[in-house]
């Protein structure tokens, strides 16, 4: 569930005497305009690389590193290795290095397209909430959380992984961003990124938690699917059904009529069956989204 990680490395923490800017420089490819004698700016491979005489920053998804698409979920094993990948190709000991972002994520395959969910995760206490091109946002200054469409964003990208088959899936993404303060604050020291290591790695643990445990924070709204007959009456039903989730019709019905009133009384055996009727629907859409999260947090 790890995916893009920010990792920085000074001076301090190499043994050995390395010119960053000359020796890892020489090993990225630099983007020359945004490049000058104090800072060379570049990429390798997915990765952003900033260099400094004094330090070295490094940020991008480990699984695009790894597989070219972060369609796919890394295992527990696989950052450790991909980081010590990345620092054997650029020289550096990035064992040591302070984690200055990790997102944590998941994708999810849906019944229903990723957008039809929004609306059914209200608010989040301390975060500001938007939808904004397609995707809904919980954001705060050091944190974010992101629900989006990743088969639409996959296409957008041209993912290597993505086929026709996965193009006709609905795929929910769930993410959480957290940058250098965040981490800090929450493990109360600074993060090294040997901590997100192996299968017991407490770092990675907590963070999955606290991945899921957002979402359960977040308020929802219940709705049942919205799939009826395209009638009049297929329409009523489902109106109904769905007002019987926040409100007791019988006693509505009850409050509108007077004592003995056999159109009542008829009326209230009709609504009945008709919800009874209904029992076997699927499951409505929020549930759906529960469980599909709960099943990534217990497959970590």
């Amino acid at each position: 569930m790890v995916d893009t990680i920010g990792l920085t490395i000074d001076q301090s923490m190499v043994n050995t005497s390395i010119d960053f800017m000359a020796e890892v420089g020489a090993k990225i490819n630099v983007d020359i305009k945004c490049s000058n004698e104090y800072r060379i700016i570049g990429t390798y491979r997915n990765l952003h690389v900033f260099i400094t005489p004094s330090y070295v920053h490094i940020e991008g998804s480990l699984p695009k590193y790894r597989y070219g698409s972060n369609l796919v979920t890394l295992s527990r094993e696989e950052p450790g290795n991909i980081i010590d990948e990345i620092g054997a190709a650029l020289g550096l000991p990035l064992r040591d290095a302070f984690v200055t972002r990790v997102d944590i994520a998941a994708n999810l395959e849906m019944n229903n397209s990723p957008k039809s969910y929004f609306p059914y995760l209200s608010f989040l206490r301390n975060f500001n909430r938007s939808i904004d091109s397609g995707s809904l946002y919980y954001r705060q200054t050091y944190r974010e959380f992101y629900f989006y469409d990743k088969v639409m964003e996959a296409k957008r990208y041209k993912d290597p992984l993505l086929t026709p088959g996965s193009c006709q899936k609905h795929i929910l993404r769930y993410e959480m961003r957290c940058n250098r303060q965040w981490l800090e604050y929450y493990f109360d020291r600074k993060i090294k990124a040997i901590e997100l290591y192996g299968e017991t790695s407490d770092v990675c643990c907590e963070l999955v938690a606290e991945w899921y445990q957002k979402y359960e924070d977040i308020v929802k709204v219940g709705m049942v699917k919205p799939a009826f007959e395209m009638t009049k009456m297929g329409l009523f039903d489902w109106l109904l059904r769905n007002y019987s989730l926040k409100n007791d019709i019988i006693k509505l019905i009850d409050s509108c009529s007077s004592k003995g009133d056999r159109k009542a009384a008829r009326l209230k055996r009709e609504v009945l069956a008709m919800l009874k009727k209904c029992d076997h629907e699927d499951e409505d859409m929020v549930g759906e989204l529960n469980r599909k999260v709960w099943d990534a947090e217990e497959a970590y």
